[in-house]
């Protein structure tokens, strides 16, 4: 079964697609830079065909990434999945007992320099599961910048006018595979 890379599929009025590919740092243009602010630079955007590092992640990252997966901004009606599982198999994720649908939105990731970070929501997955090595100042903006649920975090999505909603929790959203 091939991927299909530019072909959108309708399901239950949801469009499936697979994620677009930028290179880790590249300047942030997703949706025509209707999200993007200055200074905004893509982490994340992984498709087949693209080599990326890898590492084992620490908890701690693991739990900064979910913190940020469960706050979306730039909210899409569809999904995205994972070009690297089956399809339709990653976009439920679960970490101590929280469940979070991955695939519609995607993060902001603040430095302390005022450079942002957007990635799709899938990068928890693309961690957790592929071992997906963002960049280390992308790891450490994470770390030594404002996370939700922080008052800092929603007062800098505030001052970017970004809009944000609580990721929607997931469960038992099945995903047809792609046409042949």
């Amino acid at each position: 079964m091939e991927l299909f890379a530019t072909a959108w599929h309708a399901c239950r009025h949801t469009y499936i697609s697979v994620v677009s590919y930028f290179e880790d740092l590249s300047d942030y243009t997703y949706h025509r830079s209707v999200f993007a602010r200055p200074e905004t630079k893509a982490i994340g955007w992984l498709a087949l065909g693209h080599d990326f590092s890898t590492c084992v992640p620490t908890d701690d990252i693991l739990d900064l990434l979910w913190s940020h997966c469960s706050i979306s901004i730039a909210q899409m009606r569809g999904l995205h999945f994972c070009e690297f599982c089956p399809s339709g198999s990653a976009i439920n994720a679960e970490r101590h007992g929280k469940k979070l649908l991955l695939g519609s939105s995607e993060i902001r990731v603040f430095s302390g320099t005022g450079r942002i970070y957007a990635a799709p929501t899938l990068i928890y997955h693309y961690v957790a599961v592929h071992h997906y090595c963002p960049p280390d100042e992308f790891l450490r903006a994470l770390r030594e910048g404002p996370a939700p649920p922080s008052r800092g975090y929603f007062e800098r999505l505030e001052r970017l006018n970004l809009a944000w909603n609580e990721t929607y929790p997931g469960g038992e959203i099945v995903i047809p595979p792609p046409p042949e």
